[in-house]
């Protein structure tokens, strides 16, 4: 390929000359013009080839065109800062070198040369006139300032010069008064501690989290004017997470959350009044009072619970997780005369933790105290919201990311032997890739040192041989902590302000670091404070015997300690490669679905608090749909949904429509004016609950089983269960599908014909292939079949048709293409009164056809219970 002049006009005399884009076009031009060398030269005079002469042409030739697309490659077409890995990307990069890698500094400063970009920067730009004014104003009154401040100063000064020699006149000295331990209200909601004077104005109607100034440039915030549950949560890291946080979570690597917006209620009396108080409020069964739980009574062990309303107990409020602080046992009683003895013994007071989610801790709260008062003796509630904090950690290198942030203190666990106390039991845990293989509900407690002291941290060593791996394996089988577990101080209000008012500054560390030389950690001081720590594995809640989800560690400490362990966890060098990444709302809400779990509370339409969610969700899905151009969006009011039914969405199409499911579709009037169903559904109050709808739970994971018991025993019209949702051939659900039960119409044969050739068609991979021919005579009948059949003309492309609206039992929450099982799943909930109220086989019970919102196209899937 040679350059032919006449494509490119040259430069005219009369111009001012060639522009960058012009410069740009030719530079690229030039960089993809390959030279070539003419081969006249390898023929002789009298025609002969010249073999040498002709290799030597194509030769240059090819090395031509090597350097022609080393040059093509470099030329423009990408530049340095958009060579940088996705992680590191920045968006000051394409105008501030110093944002780009070093190895490509160099490149990035020659292209902003070559391309004129403007790289002045913000404080040598020259002020404009408005800005210039701001800041001599600015200037004034800092000095002003500062004049106030020294006039302060040196009166403050004076008189505790005047206090000092008043005091040695009199014989005195100086003394400090110790501060007083402020004390958390009996009974009282608790206010957010007081924020930075220079961020004060933007907290004045949410609360930061202990790790807003990380999340803040790195992840999307919920709006200001929309808070979650009035917290500035992450949603999601900025960057593209879907598939990284599954790798994370299952594969490779470590996922990390900042849960402090989790609320913490603590109950404090005597066992007997806090066992009444818990259940008044739907905590029971032998998982709690029972034989089996007896460890989690003992303050060893955690506990996984619902709560239901007080007066209605049916009707749940939210999941918690339920803490017993460990009791002492007297070693020796002393002797006491009969006489001087006390009448009654004194009964000990017990401390008892309720975890639970923020959106349902306000109606959580109103009922455990209306219970607690009526209790003799009575019990003390106090909220410890912005007290204690949490982070949650899953994935295969959890552990090993959190034994670097927390390393148990000196001398911690004095009363437990050295070998099985709890401390030196987590150390031994670093060979462990799932906290799901912990005993359940298992619970650490020590107090560790400060993550900053070691810090950067750097990689441990994962133990690999088989006497490691035997002696773990020994380790989880005994779980000595179960009778070595002392009381945790975190219990101990006066623990967590010491706790939090020893952590030293960042300046007083790093004198320390500077000290101790280049690559040496401090050496731990006596006055290094102890953060005490309690740790918690999880594991999946689903009832699904196919679920097979990684666990997760909950570590819980003071609401001012969760900064410095952040930032341990999150740069702390993975020994898989890489580092702790670091999630939001939605990558809970993506693990959960993946796993076959129920998030709370998007999935849970049955209570309050997600009932408020959906309402949430269904606005702004209005809002965005609303936005759109009528050309550009989908208009439900004109979807034919077929078999005689109405045009017309059935309820909201941008939202799960309770209200349509459970109170049905409205009542038809002869008026011209009268509004469609879409509209007139709209008309209706979406933010009062239909009556009756709750979530029912089930203690068993067969569904088999639950289908047969209500059917033996109905239950109520208007309870909702929560199902996973499995398509059977291809397809994904999408939040609001709309889930019905088969139809039992002559349609019904036809889908249950779906199912059977889903069960030949697994038959058939088993079985031996099938010869050439008699696939060629097999394609001829279907052909000529299909052809004499043709399409119904109300069947879209062939597929069946809908049922009716009266056939509706459902809607999915939260479905999506499930990475973990490799097909379309869903979340949803469904009317158990409806689901199962044909004579149907138990195995066609189970069978449903999804429809997703505002299509015509349904699919065969069946669901099961979680």
């Amino acid at each position: 390929m040679s350059f032919n002049p006449a494509k490119r006009k040259a430069f005219s005399s009369g111009s001012s000359g060639p522009t960058g884009a012009s410069l740009r076009r030719a530079k690229t031009f030039d960089a993809r013009t390959l030279a070539v060398q003419s081969t006249d030269a390898a023929l002789s005079v009298t025609g002969e080839l010249d073999v040498a002469a002709y290799a030597s042409a194509r030769a240059f030739e090819i090395q031509a065109l090597e350097n022609g697309i080393q040059r093509s490659k470099n030329a423009l077409t990408t530049r340095a800062f958009q060579k940088v890995p996705r992680a590191l990307r920045r968006r000051t990069a394409s105008h501030n070198v110093k944002r780009v890698p070093r190895r490509l500094r160099t490149r990035a400063k020659r292209e902003m040369i070559e391309d004129n970009t403007p790289t002045v920067t913000a404080r040598r730009r020259k002020p404009t006139q408005v800005m210039r004014i701001r800041l001599e104003s600015a200037r004034r009154l800092q000095n002003l300032n500062a004049r106030t401040k020294n006039k302060r100063l040196a009166a403050k000064l004076a008189r505790d010069q005047e206090t000092n020699n008043q005091l040695k006149r009199e014989g005195s000295h100086q003394f400090n008064i110790a501060p007083r331990i402020p004390k958390i209200k009996k009974n009282k909601l608790s206010r957010p501690p007081p924020a930075d004077a220079k961020f004060r104005k933007r907290q004045k109607c949410k609360t930061w989290l202990p790790t807003h100034l990380f999340h803040a440039k790195r992840a999307h915030m919920a709006t200001s004017k929309n808070p979650l549950w009035r917290f500035a949560i992450p949603l999601s890291p900025t960057e593209k997470s879907y598939r990284p946080t599954h790798r994370a979570h299952g594969a490779r690597g470590a996922i990390a959350w900042d849960m402090s917006y989790m609320s913490t209620i603590q109950l404090e009396g005597t066992e007997s009044s806090i066992e009444a108080v818990l259940r008044s409020v739907g905590i029971n069964g032998e998982e709690a009072w029972g034989a089996k739980g007896k460890k989690w009574r003992t303050g060893t062990r955690s506990l996984h619970a619902w709560t239901y309303e007080k007066n209605h107990p049916t009707r749940p409020t939210a999941p918690v997780r339920l803490i017993w602080c460990v009791q002492l046992q007297p070693e020796d009683v002393e002797m006491v005369d009969a006489k001087n003895a006390p009448a009654t013994p004194k009964i000990p007071l017990r401390k008892l933790w309720v975890r639970v989610h923020p959106s349902a801790f306000l109606q959580l709260w109103n009922d455990l105290l209306v219970a607690s008062k009526h209790q003799n003796p009575p019990v003390m509630i106090e909220d410890l919201r912005f007290e204690i904090g949490s982070i949650e950690i899953s994935g295969p290198g959890s552990t090993e990311a959190l034994q670097t942030a927390l390393r148990p203190f000196p001398g911690s666990d004095s009363q437990s032997p050295a070998s099985e106390s709890p401390a030196n039991t987590w150390s031994a845990l670093l060979g462990v890739s799932n906290p799901a293989s912990l005993p359940q509900n298992a619970l650490l407690s020590f107090n560790t040192t400060d993550p900053r002291l070691e810090f950067p941290p750097r990689t441990l060593n994962i133990p690999d041989s088989e006497t490691q791996m035997n002696d773990l394996a020994v380790l989880l089988s005994k779980w000595t902590p179960d009778h070595t577990q002392g009381p945790s101080s975190l219990f101990d209000r006066p623990s967590r302000l010491t706790a939090s008012r020893q952590l030293p500054s960042q300046k007083a560390i790093n004198r320390r670091r500077t000290l101790a030389g280049p690559g040496k950690f401090p050496s731990p001081k006596p006055t290094d404070p102890q953060i005490p720590v309690i740790i918690l594995a999880n594991r999946s809640q689903t009832h699904l015997k196919r679920n097979s989800a990684p666990g997760s560690w909950t570590v819980l400490l003071p609401w001012k300690c969760v900064l410095p362990v952040w930032y341990s966890i999150m740069y702390y060098p993975l020994s898989s490669g890489g580092n702790t990444r670091f999630g939001g709302v939605k990558q809970q809400q993506q693990l959960s679905f993946e796993a076959g779990e129920a998030w709370f509370p998007g999935d849970f339409p049955g209570t309050q608090a997600g009932w408020e969610w959906n309402q949430h969700e269904a606005e702004k899905a209005r809002l965005e749909w609303e936005r759109r151009p009528k050309g550009r969006r989908l208009e439900y009011d004109s979807i034919n949904l077929g078999n005689g039914q109405p045009k017309g969405e059935i309820g909201k199409g941008w939202a799960c429509d309770w209200g349509r499911l459970v109170q049905g579709p409205p009542q038809e009037t002869s008026s011209k004016g009268a509004p469609s169903g879409n509209e007139a559904c709209d008309t209706s109050n979406f933010s009062i609950p239909p009556s009756d709808l709750h979530n029912v739970r089930f203690s068993t994971n067969d569904t088999n089983r639950i289908i047969s018991n209500l059917t033996k025993s109905p239950i109520g019209a208007n309870a909702l269960s929560t199902v996973q949702v499995s398509l059977i051939h291809r397809g994904t659900p999408t939040p609001c599908a709309r889930i019905y039960r088969l139809p039992t119409t002559p349609l019904r044969e036809k889908w249950l014909a779906l199912a059977t050739e889903n069960q030949k068609c697994r038959k058939e991979k088993t079985e031996p292939q099938k010869s050439s021919d008699v696939l060629d005579e097999e394609a001829r009948r279907q052909l000529t079949e299909s052809l004499i059949s043709g399409v119904p003309e109300d069947s879209p492309s062939g597929h069946l048709e809908i049922p009716a609206e009266g056939d509706l039992i459902g809607f999915v929450t939260t479905g999506n293409y499930n990475l973990s099982e490799g097909k379309g799943t869903g979340i949803g909930s469904i009317l158990l009164s409806k689901a199962i109220e044909t004579d149907a086989k138990l195995s066609e019970k189970k069978l449903c056809i999804v429809r997703s919102s505002g299509e015509i196209v349904g699919r065969l899937a069946r669901w099961e219970i979680v």
